[in-house]
Order: structure tokens, then sequence, then C-alpha cells
């Protein structure tokens, strides 16, 4: 009977071989799942949930479940590598790691420029792709001053967390944003970002450009000039003159403020927080 359907409906066939082929994948599947599934280490998933779960890739990792699975296992020893979640995350990691917590120090990605609209002018129209890495294959960019920011936002793009933004012709960070996972850096083709400590009176020269003082001069009005004021007023000798470019220590500097004020064309700043939502 069941033949004499098969060989009289044309579609039945087919559909008992697409049937029969189905039980046999999920038969498979079942077994595959059974015999090859890996356990969760209860852990790792104690960690996840203590991670802040934005998967900037700032710890070093892919994310914050790769971040968890090497604490986990032992692989990684380092709690304190989360920059999204500073120092609390930290400590809560430790927590859960019965470990000591260690002392996070926030970093944040800081633009070294100040090349806009106003400080420079531009020494041909560039009319190819607006896209950074592209304008700095020509020529080293439109701009008078071949270090600076080229203004087309490659790093804005890479961004994920709507910490940088345009505005007068160069990048800006808006420091509260910023997770420090690094994006950015990695797609400035000038190296003008860079991580520094985050805290309000950060001090940093914020200009990379290395000419003698004369061709600073005519490039940006606010280009460093390494003329060694900044140097010669540091009480702790945190500031040293690094090819024509003067350029402070961190881990040293006290943020005294005497070399922003001997600066001659304002390219030390102090205070770091900026953006539309600096407070």
């Amino acid at each position: 009977m069941l033949l004499s359907v098969i060989t009289q409906n044309p579609i039945v066939l087919p559909a008992l071989i697409g049937a029969g082929i189905a039980l046999f994948s999920g038969i498979v599947i079942l077994l595959v799942f059974r015999f090859f599934r890996v356990e969760e280490n209860p852990l790792q998933k104690t960690l996840e949930d203590v991670l802040p779960g934005v998967n900037c890739g700032g710890c070093g990792y892919s994310g914050c479940a790769a971040y968890a699975a090497a604490l986990a296992s032992g692989e990684e020893p380092k709690t304190t590598l989360c920059t999204a979640g500073g120092q609390d995350t930290a400590t809560a990691v430790a927590e859960v790691m019965g470990v000591e917590a260690g002392t996070v120090v926030p970093l944040v990605a800081n633009v070294f420029c100040q090349g806009t609209t106003e400080n420079t002018t531009k020494r041909f129209d560039y009319t190819g792709t607006p896209h950074c890495a592209s304008a700095a294959g020509l020529f080293a960019g439109p701009n008078s001053c071949t270090f600076g920011c080229l203004g087309f936002g490659d790093c804005v793009a890479v961004c994920e967390f709507n910490a940088l933004y345009l505005e007068n012709g160069i990048a800006h960070v808006n420091h509260n944003n910023c997770t420090a996972c690094g994006k950015c850096v990695d797609a400035c083709p000038k190296h003008l970002i860079h991580m520094i400590p985050k805290h309000e009176l950060a001090t940093n020269v914020t200009c990379s450009n290395h000419w003698p003082a004369k061709v600073v001069r005519k490039a940006c009005k606010v280009g460093c000039i390494a003329c060694g004021r900044c140097v010669r007023v540091c009480p702790v000798q945190a500031i040293k003159i690094e090819d024509n470019l003067a350029v402070i220590d961190q881990e040293i500097c006290i943020h005294c403020g005497e070399c922003v004020k001997v600066c001659p064309t304002n390219a030390i700043r102090q205070g770091l927080l900026e953006g539309p939502e600096a407070s």
C-alpha cells in the first residue's frame, strides 16, 4: 500500500528522503552536543557578571568574556586590566578571584595636536578620499603642519563610545566617554593620539611637531618651538626636549602649572577634561 502511494505520487518520495535526512542530522547534532560540549566554568560566569560588558578591548582581549576566561583559567594574573570599569571593577574582580586588589591608574585618549583651522593653514586643496590614512600618503596631507591632525575622522569612525568628535578641523576627545580601548590610537596615521593618566590636572604638550622653531612658527600658531623655558622652570625635572619637542613625563609631573605659565606659544595645556559632556 505504502509502495503504491509512493509510486503514484512523485512528491512523497522526496518528502520522505528529506525527513530522513533531517532526522539523521538532528541525531548527529544531539550526539555532538552530548559528547563534545564544553562545560562552562562557574568562575568565568561570575567574572563576566562583574565585568562591565562593554567589550571595548581595552584589556587587551577581544571582549569581557575572553578576559574572564583568561582570568578563570589562570592564564591572566592581572585583575586591573579593565580600562572601562576602572578601580571599582578591578576591586570586584579581585574579590571574586580571592586576591588583593591592585591599584588602577585610569587612562584616557588624548589628541596631541592643536592645529585647528584658526591655528594652521592649507598648503593645497585635497580632493582625494576623505580619510586620514589616504590623505597622509599625499605629502603628509594638505595642512601647513605636516605633523598635525588631518581632521577627516578616522579615529571618530572606529570609536564605539562616542568619545571622539571633529571640531575646527581636528579631532577632540570627550574624556568622560573614553574607555581607553586604544582603537583610535591605532587608527591615527600620524600617531597623534596617546593614552595618558585621566585626571583633571593633567599637563601635556599638545603638539607633535618635530621641525625647528622657525618652521613650526610658520606652520602653526600654537606649536612647540622647543625653547626650553618649560624645562628650566619645572621644579621636578619632569620635562625634557626630545627631537625639537618638549615632552612631559606624566609619572613625575606634579601639575604645578609653572610650565603652562611660561610657554610662549601656549603649546602646553593644563586640565584634561573637554568635550560636550565634560564638567
